[in-house]
């Protein structure tokens, strides 16, 4: 999962068959995070086999979209023939949060549909084109598919030697939008596409298991981080979405600079910057950044015996977050003046 999505890390195996209204999911697993990613294995021998494959994965999706937590941790019980199993017991010491924050992270995915799908299979050769036709059919479905292709060789001497090899590492299913006004849902159709290709967007499943995460530990925080990574846009601050949010810059000659690194937990670090202005030549202008974004939150400049350099807030801890994005158009600012100074223009 490392090269497919990072943000998907770790995997933590929950059962195998696990019974949904559209048939038995080959497997299932989840994150300390409430991420819920599921596995299909099929042998695919031909273009229509393929096809069949993801159609079937997506009616997983489906089933299970509107879950509640006890009713994936139930069929989870009956799959394993264990009443007595635990989600929570699977990952509560890989995990920062609550049991109950923990549950609601399952619950919300459930109920949104935010699943990963995850085809395993000896034969997938198709591009995001080729499935288009039959993703769009599955309105309401927000699923990320990803699908991952083993190649079997016999061994001269016995065995067998299994190369792993990733088609396509993601791809988002948003054929609708699903709205949660108490306990009712509402439905809300996509604006027509121009093209059948259109009807997928091809962006990293990372990128909204991130802010799932962030809306869950901070409420509201994702989508005013959202607007302001966007507003970084004009100065050539691209995101790079992990287990954590990288606000990358990258000069003509390929050369990058992090103007931060934002975790879903709302800490920031300033650490990388220094490093990469250094390697730039201008350390300066990394550390004048760093007094800037520490003077937003009266916090300090700290210099560690190892020569990093970050900032820390007023509590002598990280910086979080909310603090920092109540000035957002100081902190652009100063972003920009970083980028200025160590491109030279």
């Amino acid at each position: 999962m490392a090269e497919i999505e990072p943000a998907y890390r770790p995997l933590v195996s929950v059962c195998t068959e696990l019974n949904t209204s559209a048939g038995s999911v080959d497997n299932v697993w989840i994150t300390p995070e409430g991420g819920l990613i599921l596995g299909e294995c099929k042998l695919i021998r031909n273009p229509q086999s393929r096809r069949e494959v993801v159609a079937q994965a997506l009616d997983y999706a489906r089933a299970v979209t509107g879950w509640h937590f006890e009713d994936l941790q139930n069929a989870a019980r009956n799959a394993r023939k264990d009443q007595a199993f635990s989600l929570w017991n699977l990952v509560r010491e890989q995990t920062d949060l609550q049991e109950e924050q923990f549950c609601d992270a399952i619950e919300r995915r459930l109920r949104f549909g935010r699943i990963m799908l995850l085809i395993i299979s000896d034969g997938i050769h198709e591009g995001v084109e080729a499935l288009a036709s039959y993703l769009q059919l599955h309105a309401g479905v927000h699923a990320s598919l990803a699908l991952l292709d083993l190649s079997i060789w016999e061994g001269v001497g016995g065995g067998y030697l299994i190369v792993p090899r990733i088609p396509l590492r993601t791809v988002l299913v948003e054929r609708g939008i699903v709205t949660l006004e108490g306990e009712r849902g509402r439905f809300i159709a996509p604006q027509p596409a121009s093209s059948s290709t259109s009807m997928l967007k091809t962006a990293t499943a990372s990128e909204s298991e991130f802010y799932a995460q962030l809306d869950q530990r901070l409420p509201g925080q994702a989508d005013k981080l959202k607007g302001f990574v966007l507003s970084l846009k004009p100065f050539g601050i691209e995101p790079e979405f992990g287990k954590s949010l990288f606000l990358r810059w990258q000069s003509q000659d390929g050369s990058t600079l992090s103007a931060g690194t934002i975790e879903p937990t709302g800490s920031i670090w300033l650490l990388k910057t220094v490093t990469d202005a250094r390697i730039a030549g201008n350390q300066e202008a990394a550390e004048r950044y760093l007094e800037k974004v520490a003077s937003l939150i009266h916090g300090s400049v700290k210099r560690y015996e190892n020569g990093t350099i970050d900032v820390r807030g007023s509590d002598d801890r990280s910086i979080r977050l909310p603090t920092l994005l109540q000035f957002p158009a100081e902190w652009k600012d100063a972003i920009a003046n970083l980028v200025r100074d160590i491109s030279g223009k």
